[in-house]
């Protein structure tokens, strides 16, 4: 089934995610409602609150016409300020969630603990 731009969903790559994290890093992934929201892309998002007739529209509070996980994370300018600190603590920015967990595991679940979704979705 395709989403409503056209991309069909990702959803054997959590389960790469999971076992390759799992190998990489040697140790347990500690899930929080907001880590599992992210690495699965199920909830905390409009786009996902759509698909079960939850939220009128798919529209970011930042003007993005489709609020996915992965806009959220990687472009949403609401995020702006906390994407930075992210960005100062990789020395880079940020590319994909497999690299995010993987090489930079501390903090990306501080930017992700510093995530309000609940104000996103209004």
């Amino acid at each position: 089934m395709a989403n409503r731009l056209g991309n069909k969903p990702k959803s054997c790559s959590n389960q790469a995610i999971f076992s390759h994290t799992s190998r990489q890093t040697k140790t347990k992934i500690k899930l929080t409602p907001k880590i599992t929201a992210v690495l699965t892309g199920h909830g905390m998002t409009k786009a996902y609150f759509h698909r079960f007739h939850l939220s009128e529209d798919v529209k970011c509070r930042c003007g993005n016409e489709y609020q996915s996980m992965d806009h959220t994370l990687f472009q949403c300018e609401e995020l702006n300020a906390q994407r930075e600190v992210l960005k100062q603590q990789m020395g880079t920015s940020p590319a994909r969630k497999e690299d995010l967990i993987i090489k930079h595991k501390k903090e990306f679940y501080e930017y992700i603990e510093s995530i309000d979704f609940d104000n996103l979705i209004v």
